[in-house]
């Protein structure tokens, strides 16, 4: 008999998946599990396979199914027993908050699978509960590919039109990213922000400086990438420009702009363990 404990939680025939796992939409959610034998001592697990599968509680059909990471070198006691894997933001995307049912298999060598029970009285299935709202969603991206040589003088020498930074429903913790895609590129990228709803000069736009940046100017040298940066604040609308190095004809292809909306301000402390969140 294997029993699928959530690590962290202990307690002889506690049924463990009666602390049910809450999920966040627009976040990744680590879920680390260790399995015990019926003494709840922890398994050898270094050539095992297990999955993990959230089933919709109405029409009993998974809806999502990982496979398990195996944490369990077979030699380091504090990880003995131990697999992980994560419910990434895109895994939950498609799926409505709610309640879920989980559980745990084994995954056997000839394909078939045998279940992993949560407790010492063979219970097999745990609970979850996804949630909207106490993280932050994120919507659609923004592509931009259209840049336009121009003379504005807050400008580096390419311009992309105003993109909307929907400042009615953001707070100063809106996280927004963009994804910079260039090809050959050697030069500067700048973002910029206003919080003139009908901005008409140069001086209506001012810098934004990225997270962890040491300015607002981002630099290249023959890049031929995604570039990702994040920034924060509330503006009405942003615009992005570059320019090339002298002599260089890259280009930056075209940016991904997403934003993060901040819908409940909740102080929350995060167990990775547990995969919940509790307010304060």
């Amino acid at each position: 008999m294997v029993i699928a404990y959530i690590n962290g939680y202990h307690g002889r025939n506690s049924k463990v998946y009666d602390r049910r796992l809450t999920l966040h939409r627009g976040v990744s959610n680590p879920i680390t599990f260790t399995f015990k034998n019926e003494d709840q001592k922890a398994q050898d697990i270094t050539s095992k396979t297990y999955e993990f599968n959230m089933i919709d509680s109405e029409s009993k059909k998974a809806v999502l199914t990982k496979t398990l990471s195996i944490l369990d070198d077979g030699s380091t006691v504090s990880t003995k027993g131990d697999a992980s894997t994560t419910i990434t933001e895109g895994d939950l995307l498609p799926l409505n908050a709610g309640f879920y049912n989980f559980a745990v298999r084994e995954v056997k060598s000839d394909g078939s699978r045998e279940v992993t029970y949560a407790d010492t009285g063979y219970a097999a299935a745990g609970s979850i509960e996804l949630i909207d709202g106490a993280y932050p969603e994120f919507t659609p991206s923004t592509s931009i590919t259209n840049f336009t040589t121009t003379v504005d003088t807050k400008s580096l020498g390419k311009l992309s039109s105003n993109i909307d930074a929907r400042p009615g429903i953001n707070n100063n913790k809106a996280l927004h990213t963009i994804a910079v895609y260039t090809k050959d590129f050697t030069g500067s990228l700048k973002v910029q922000g206003t919080m003139s709803s009908t901005p008409t000069a140069p001086s209506d736009y001012f810098d934004i400086t990225m997270t962890d940046a040491a300015g607002a100017t981002n630099t290249f040298t023959s890049s031929t990438a995604v570039t990702n940066f994040n920034f924060t604040g509330v503006y009405h609308s942003v615009r992005f420009t570059w320019d090339n190095d002298p002599d260089n004809t890259g280009i930056v292809d075209k940016i991904l702009f997403r934003q993060y909306n901040i819908v409940n301000e909740l102080d929350t402390e995060y167990n990775s363990d547990f995969a919940t969140c509790r307010s304060k």
